[in-house]
Parts: C-alpha cells; sequence; structure tokens
C-alpha cells in the first residue's frame, strides 16, 4: 500500500510538471507562430528553438523548429548531420498526423531534396493510400519514384494519374521526357501520338511532335511534323516559328528568311512572341549587313496591326538606333512616351539617343522634363551626369555624382581624402564596386574638364574602397601617362589591370602607351599588337586612338611607313584631328 502510494506521488508529479513544460511550450510556439505572420523570421526561430527546448516531445514545435533550423544558413547548421536532424524534427509531427496534407508534402520535399528519396516516397505513397484521387500527390510521387531511377513506377503512377484527371500536352509531355529518359524513344512517339489522336485539328500537338523528333535527332520526320501543322492551320503562328528555328539550324537562311517574315505578318500570334521574333530577326539582318527594307517592311506592317502600342515603337526606335539613324530613333521614342509617358526606359533610350549625336544639352533637357512622370533611378541619374558632362556642364556633372556618392552616405567628400573604414566595411561585394566606380567617373569628368589635380584624389578615393578595380587602374594610369605623371606608378597600375583581363584590347592599349612613355618602344610595339589583335576579336577594330597609338609607336621603332598607314585609319575616323593632320602630312611623328 505505502509502495502504490509513493508510486502515485512520483506520477501526479511527473504530470505536473509535463503539464507545466507543455504550457510554457506551447507558449513560445503561439509567440514563433505570430512572429512568423508578422515576417519577423530571427524572432520566430529563438520562439520556436525556445519551445523545444521547453517541451522536447512536443510535436508542433519541434517541427516548426525544424523548420527553421533549415533556413539557417550557418556552415555548421547546413552539415549533413544537423540537416538530418533537423528532417527528423519535421518527421515526428508528420507521423502523429498522417492527414495533414500541406505538412506531410512539405516533409516530402524537403526530405527528395537532402537525398533521402525512399523517405520521400514513403509520405507520398501514405498520402496516396489515404486519398488515391489526388493527382497532385500523384503527381509528386512520380517525380519521387523517377529522381530515385524507378521509371517504371513513376510511369504506372502517371497512367493512374492520367485515369482519373484525362489526357492533357502537360501529362504527355512528362510521360515523353520519362520515356525518353528510359531510352524508349518508341514509346515516347507512341505517346505524342496518342496525344494527336486526342484532337486532330490541335496544331501544338504536332508541333510537339516535331519537337520530340528534333530531340531524337531525326530531322525528316521533325520537318514533317512542323509541315502537318502548319498545314492543319496555314495562319498558325508557333508553327511558322516552329519552322524557322527548323531551317536557322539547317543552314538554311533563305528559308528560314521567308518563314520569319511570314511569321511576323500573321496575325494569329501573340504581340510579345512577335516582338521577340521580329528583334531576333532584325539583328539578324543589322549583323549580316543584309538589305533592311524589309525589316522597315514589317515595322510598317506591325505598326497597322499595333497602331497604339508603345512597345512596338520602342522596338522602331531600337532598330533604328543599331543602324544609325538616331533622327527616326528619337521621334519613333518620343511617340513611345506621349503613349506611355511614365515609362522610365522610354526616357532613357531618348537620353541614350541625344548623347549618341552628342547633345549632351539636349540630353539634360529631356531628363529634367522626364521628372515630371517618373522618379529617377540611380542608372537612370548617371545618364543625366554623362549629358552634363558631354555639355561641358561640368558644375552640374559634379552636382549629379556628389548626389549619387552622397545616397550612399551624406559625409563622403568627393576629392578629399576618404578615411572612413566603417563606410567601407558596411558595403558588401557589390556596394564596394558601385561608389568606386562613382568616383572613377567622377575622376573621368575630371579630366575632361581639365582638372587634372581633382582627377587623381578622385581616383584615390575609387581605390580607396576597391583596390583591385581594373577600370579605375587603367583610367588611372592612362591619365598619368597622358600628364606626364608618375610613370611608374602608371605602368604598376596598368600592369595590375591587363592581369585581371588580359583579352581587354583598352587596358591593353593603356599598357602598350605608358610603355610608349616610357620609351620601351619595343615591348610597347608587341602590346599595342595585343590591344588590335583583342579588338579585332571583340569587334571594335574602328578606333581611332588605337591606330593613332599605333602609328607612334610604330614611328619609334623605325617603320614609318607602316605608321603613316595606322595615321591615315585613325584621321578617317578622326578627319578634325589638328595633329593627325600634321603627322599624315609630314609623314613624321610629332609630339602635342
Amino acid at each position: 500500500m505505502l509502495m502504490l502510494l509513493a508510486a502515485l506521488t512520483v506520477f501526479a508529479t511527473f504530470a505536473a510538471t509535463d503539464s507545466s513544460q507543455r504550457k510554457k511550450a506551447r507558449y513560445y510556439y503561439l509567440e514563433g507562430a505570430r512572429m512568423q505572420a508578422e515576417g519577423k523570421m530571427p524572432e520566430a526561430y529563438e520562439y520556436y528553438k525556445k519551445a523545444y527546448m521547453a517541451d522536447s516531445s512536443y510535436d508542433e514545435a519541434a517541427s516548426a523548429y525544424g523548420v527553421n533550423r533549415l533556413m539557417v544558413k550557418t556552415e555548421p547548421m547546413q552539415s549533413s548531420e544537423e540537416l538530418m536532424k533537423s528532417l527528423e524534427m519535421m518527421r515526428r509531427f508528420v507521423d502523429s498526423y498522417p492527414g495533414d496534407n500541406y505538412e506531410s508534402r512539405s516533409y516530402a520535399f524537403v526530405a527528395s531534396r537532402l537525398d533521402t528519396l525512399p523517405e520521400a516516397i514513403r509520405i507520398y505513397q501514405r498520402l496516396d493510400s489515404l486519398n488515391p484521387a489526388d493527382g497532385v500527390t500523384l503527381l509528386q510521387l512520380s517525380d519521387a519514384y523517377m529522381a530515385s531511377g524507378e521509371t517504371d513506377k513513376a510511369l504506372a503512377t502517371l497512367d493512374r494519374f492520367e485515369t482519373t484527371q484525362g489526357k492533357s500536352p502537360q501529362l504527355s509531355l512528362k510521360k515523353m521526357s520519362f520515356l525518353l529518359a528510359k531510352g524508349d524513344t518508341i514509346g515516347a512517339v507512341a505517346e505524342v501520338d496518342k496525344l494527336i489522336a486526342s484532337n486532330p485539328k490541335e496544331p501544338d500537338f504536332r508541333i510537339l511532335k516535331g519537337n520530340l523528333y528534333e530531340v531524337i535527332g531525326d530531322n525528316d520526320s521533325t520537318l514533317a511534323a512542323y509541315k502537318q501543322a502548319e498545314e492543319i492551320n496555314p495562319d498558325n503562328g508557333a508553327a511558322k516559328i516552329a519552322l524557322a528555328t527548323y531551317y536557322k539550324a539547317q543552314g538554311d537562311s533563305v528559308a528560314y528568311d521567308a518563314k520569319v517574315y511570314e511569321a511576323l505578318l500573321s496575325e494569329d500570334f501573340e504581340l510579345e512572341d512577335k516582338l521577340s521574333l521580329l528583334s531576333e530577326y532584325l539583328q539578324t539582318l543589322l549583323d549580316a549587313s543584309s538589305d533592311t527594307s524589309r525589316g522597315d517592311h514589317l515595322f510598317s506592317v506591325l505598326q497597322e496591326q499595333c497602331p497604339h502600342e508603345p512597345k512596338v515603337l520602342d522596338l522602331a526606335a531600337r532598330y533604328s538606333g543599331a543602324k544609325g539613324d538616331f533622327k527616326d530613333a528619337k521621334e519613333q521614342i518620343g511617340y513611345a512616351i506621349d503613349l506611355d509617358p511614365g515609362n522610365i526606359e522610354y526616357w532613357g533610350s531618348l537620353i541614350r539617343f541625344q548623347l549618341a549625336e552628342d547633345d549632351g544639352k539636349g540630353a539634360m533637357t529631356t531628363y529634367k522634363k522626364s521628372l515630371e512622370h517618373i522618379t529617377p533611378t540611380d542608372p537612370y541619374k548617371l545618364l543625366y551626369a554623362s549629358a552634363a558632362t558631354i555639355a561641358k556642364d561640368y558644375e552640374e556633372a559634379e552636382k549629379a555624382y556628389a548626389e549619387l556618392i552622397h545616397s550612399i552616405n551624406p559625409s563622403l567628400p568627393l576629392t578629399d581624402p576618404v578615411t572612413d573604414e566603417k563606410t567601407r566595411g558596411s558595403l558588401n561585394y557589390e556596394g564596394l564596386n558601385h561608389v568606386c566606380s562613382l568616383y572613377t567617373m567622377l575622376g573621368d569628368m575630371y579630366y575632361t574638364s581639365g582638372q587634372t589635380d581633382k582627377t587623381f584624389k578622385a581616383y584615390d578615393n575609387a581605390l580607396f574602397f576597391f583596390p583591385s578595380n581594373p577600370m579605375t587602374l587603367n583610367n588611372y594610369a592612362y591619365f598619368l601617362a597622358e600628364s606626364d605623371g608618375d610613370i611608374d606608378k602608371a605602368e604598376e597600375m596598368s600592369r595590375k589591370a591587363i592581369e585581371q583581363e588580359p583579352e581587354n584590347d583598352t587596358y591593353l592599349d593603356t599598357y602598350a602607351w605608358v610603355l610608349f612613355k616610357k620609351k620601351d618602344y619595343k615591348e610597347a610595339l608587341e602590346y599595342q599588337r595585343k590591344a588590335l589583335e583583342a579588338a579585332e576579336k571583340n569587334g571594335q577594330v574602328e578606333n581611332a586612338e588605337f591606330y593613332s597609338h599605333y602609328g607612334d609607336i610604330l614611328f619609334m621603332n623605325h617603320l614609318p611607313e607602316e605608321a603613316l598607314e595606322n595615321w591615315k585609319k585613325a584621321l578617317k575616323l578622326e578627319p578634325d584631328d589638328e595633329l593627325l593632320k600634321k603627322k599624315v602630312e609630314n609623314k613624321t611623328f610629332f609630339y602635342e
């Protein structure tokens, strides 16, 4: 009797303690849920952790803590051992409440991502047994089977899905991908044939069959399927696109051109797709230096189809700009702005077209007018700074750069040395690169305005934030060499730039020019040749400065005829350069 009483006393004490711990755990758990609902995830994590620590047998708390542990991206918490511990915490809840579809699926998804596919399959199978007609579960189970290499089970599960949900192109595509993974091309073709049989008049199904044959590598069957799709509906834009893509892959440029042209004239085609295709087609014309009259005609047709569509006008403007017709480009983008004045991209395009014509004042006017309709972003403000520089309004340009720099930290100086380690330490890689770029562009502007002293102070501040930035190092080195500054320092910085980007033609040209200034003419020639080779690879051959430098370096290497040839090339590109004229006329080198 005494022993029984003692046992009952112990049980009563344990029950009281257990109830107390559970209440505490539940309080912490509910607070965690509240914090999570408010989007305060770090606080939610701490409450869930407290709930679990208060009562580790509380399944809801264990699951919530386990889920949140997975989101802690520290190396220890992402170790295999800790990830599996988090998964185990989640498992207890889904096994206690197997009918909770949401939690079970979340758990199975995590299990599959942690390479524990058998566990994911176990949960999906259990959900399937509880509700065999649930299509979502069947699709997830088929994916899990496939991921584990059980292709036949995956296909059988999709067959069950089809029985309950019916045939669809998405399902057939999934089946085809499984069959192809199995190496069963005959089965894949049979599957797409079943889809076609379900609706023989649907051209998209024939296109899908053509896509399948393309994957298999049967070109004749690919072409036949695409042509069948077009025959079913001769105005079908998707069929024409498929045929155009096929002809392009086969290198049949004539057939490609004709089919793209047909597709773009078709009205059975979404505008977004049409614009994407037209953009690609126009680029093909420009790259091949082809007659662009076909492109001009397509725009006229497209504008007839969509007379008040700013996106069409925007593309027309970009096309004209690519052809060098900036007058028409400005006119077209102006119409787009009239239709959609709140679109900052259109305003930016207009400013770029104006800058391409060196119309800095016009670009500044456009910028100020645009502020009535849009809120400027940092990249947009940079356009204004460039416009002010081109307009030679250097005071306004300085203000624009100052505003951008001060938006990072109001206490940052422009040319006084930056010494604030805290600001540098608070920035991530992108932030450091951004502020470095701003100071570099500020330095470029100072050099253009003839303020050499300020130029190098701005570059020093740029390097304070990003000491290895290749563009800053290159520009600093070039302008040092041009202003007869510390040439050894220029050489060191230029070398660091090309070590990072050895194929950058601009950096190679700078290094060659620095060597020229050091009178190391032989090595300068070697690097200038590398610069021109890199420029040719990069499609940047027509560069007056490169040819001018090359001519000077060749002359100092006792190659006057080659020097004259390159000075002539430079002069053709810069006909107003008086020094180049003098060199060409006298067939000899002159200092500034």
